[in-house]
């Protein structure tokens, strides 16, 4: 007869594989489903019928001692020994009082070796068996489920990531041309982001291929007085002398606050002394002050 394991083992022991089996079969895994009613509600109503079959479980337990001889009884008692912990950790390790009893000895003779065939320790057996067992969840709920599909998780993950940024945005306001300024902290962010989505016309530095050089002071658009502005409001609005420079920022093609960076990058490699060794030919009008447009 099988010793009864106590309930505080048993009871989080199947609520923990309930809980799995949610997670790997239904893909309920978000904190919103954990604290919902209805969750809680069927958890309360598990565990009262965990404890009632324990109870259930411990009542036929000590009505099947009553049917056992004395002989069986006592060799019952004498495994059940100490408290729970005391009997796991010989489940799992053997008693090693009777590790060495009858063990097959194997002789190997040429090298005076003498070696126990000992059993596999428990918790190596147990181990190996739970691996199995994971396994064929994994490889099951991987071939039919969407439960570790990396295309899955990606599109989940990707998901959630839009639904950040519109958080962030409500919470942020974009940068508009009103409220734009050069900001010399975004330098740094707004090359990166100008290598990205600018430098195939322009170059990463700035000096011109497709489009033109914009380290020079010629200007083919000269919308707004203030330079970094008009930076801004190009980007924004696109280009009516070029349709090529299409409007990013009115289209929602890049955002404000992105604008906004690349505007400090931009305006940053216009304004200071080092320019391009090598760079496009003027095109457009220059401007000496942009205070005096």
């Amino acid at each position: 007869m099988r010793s009864k394991i106590p309930s505080f083992i048993i009871i989080p022991f199947f609520l923990s594989v309930i809980i799995f089996i949610l997670y790997i079969f239904f893909g309920i895994d978000h904190r919103s489903y954990i604290v919902n009613p209805i969750t809680i509600f069927f958890f309360i109503i598990i565990t009262i019928l965990l404890f009632i079959l324990d109870s259930i479980n411990n009542l036929i337990y000590r009505r099947k001692l009553k049917f056992l001889t004395e002989e069986e009884r006592r060799k019952i008692f004498e495994e059940d020994e100490g408290n729970y912990f005391y009997r796991f950790y010989k489940f799992l390790f053997h008693d090693s009082k009777k590790m060495n009893q009858g063990v097959k000895k194997i002789d190997h003779g040429f090298d005076g070796i003498l070696e126990l065939d000992n059993k596999l320790p428990m918790w190596w057996v147990h181990l190996f068996y739970t691996t199995i067992f994971f396994s064929a969840i994994y490889f099951f709920s991987y071939l039919f489920m969407d439960f570790s599909n990396p295309y899955k998780e990606y599109e989940i993950a990707y998901k959630n990531q839009l639904r950040e940024i519109d958080i962030f945005e409500k919470k942020k306001p974009q940068v508009t041309i009103e409220n734009a300024f050069f900001n010399p902290k975004f330098i740094d962010s707004g090359k990166a982001l100008f290598e990205e989505n600018c430098s195939t016309c322009h170059q990463s530095d700035g000096s011109g291929n497709i489009g033109p050089n914009l380290t020079d002071d010629y200007w083919i658009n000269i919308i707004e007085k203030d330079l970094f502005k008009n930076i801004f409001s190009i980007i924004w609005y696109g280009s009516k002398n070029n349709p090529t420079m299409r409007a990013f920022g009115q289209s929602g093609e890049i955002k404000g606050n992105d604008i906004h960076k690349i505007s400090s990058y931009v305006y940053f490699i216009n304004i200071q002394s080092k320019k391009p060794i090598k760079y496009k030919a003027p095109q457009g009008k220059k401007n000496m002050d942009w205070n005096k447009i």
